[in-house]
C-alpha cells in the first residue's frame, strides 16, 4: 500500500519532465528554423547582408578584358586585313590577396562588434531582446 502514492508521485514527475522536454524541443526547433532563415538575418543585420552581397558580387563577376589596342587605329583598317595587336593589362589583385582582404575585413568587423559589446557591459547597457550574447559564461 505504501508504493501507490510513491508511484503516483513518480508518474506525475515523469509527466512533468515529458512536458518540459516537449517545450524544450519546440524552443530548439523554432531557434533552428530562425537560424536557417535568410530573411531573419536580412531584417536583423541589413548592412552586413548588403556588404556581403556586394563583396560576393565583386568576387563572382568576371573581370572585363581590358587591353591596350595598338597598331590599328580604325575598324576600317581591320576590315582591310590588318592584324590586331592586344597587350593585356597586368592583373591588379589575385584571388589570394582578395581572400586575405576578406578575412581581415571580417576579423575587423567581428573585433569591433566584440569591443562594442564589452563597452556596452561596462557602461551598463544591455543588448536588445533576441540577440545572442556569445561572451556570457552562464548556462541557462
Amino acid at each position: 500500500m505504501n508504493d501507490l502514492p510513491r508511484d503516483d508521485g513518480v508518474r506525475a514527475r515523469m509527466q512533468g519532465i515529458r512536458c518540459d522536454i516537449d517545450q524544450g524541443l519546440e524552443d530548439v526547433s523554432a531557434s533552428a528554423r530562425s537560424m536557417v532563415d535568410w530573411k531573419y538575418y536580412v531584417k536583423t543585420y541589413p548592412w552586413v547582408c548588403l556588404g556581403t552581397a556586394a563583396a560576393l558580387g565583386f568576387l563572382i563577376v568576371p573581370k572585363r578584358a581590358s587591353g591596350i589596342h595598338t597598331g590599328l587605329a580604325t575598324p576600317a583598317e581591320w576590315a582591310n586585313g590588318g592584324q590586331q595587336v592586344v597587350h593585356s593589362a597586368p592583373a591588379t589583385r589575385g584571388w589570394l590577396e582578395s581572400l586575405v582582404a576578406t578575412v581581415v575585413s571580417v576579423a575587423f568587423r567581428e573585433g569591433t562588434a566584440y569591443l562594442g559589446r564589452r563597452a556596452g557591459r561596462l557602461l551598463g547597457t544591455t543588448s536588445p531582446p533576441g540577440t545572442i550574447d556569445h561572451d556570457s559564461n552562464s548556462t541557462s
